[in-house]
């Protein structure tokens, strides 16, 4: 039985993404905040091409 997502799985991505979101919401440190939301992009940069990859497959579309 997996208890565990692979931390570069879609599932993991998401969550990244919805964590630091929380996160840069609540941050009132500046500094923090710029370093937040710059992992936020990465990480929803990297879940856009996921999902990109992932709705090609569902489709059959190249």
């Amino acid at each position: 039985m997996k208890y565990a997502i692979d931390s570069e799985s879609i599932e993991a991505y998401r969550t990244r993404v919805f964590i630091l979101s929380q996160e840069l919401r609540r941050e009132k440190d500046p500094s923090i905040r710029a370093m937040t939301a710059l992992y936020l992009a990465e990480a929803a940069t990297t879940l856009a091409r996921m999902e990109v990859l992932e709705a090609k497959k569902v489709t059959g579309k190249s």
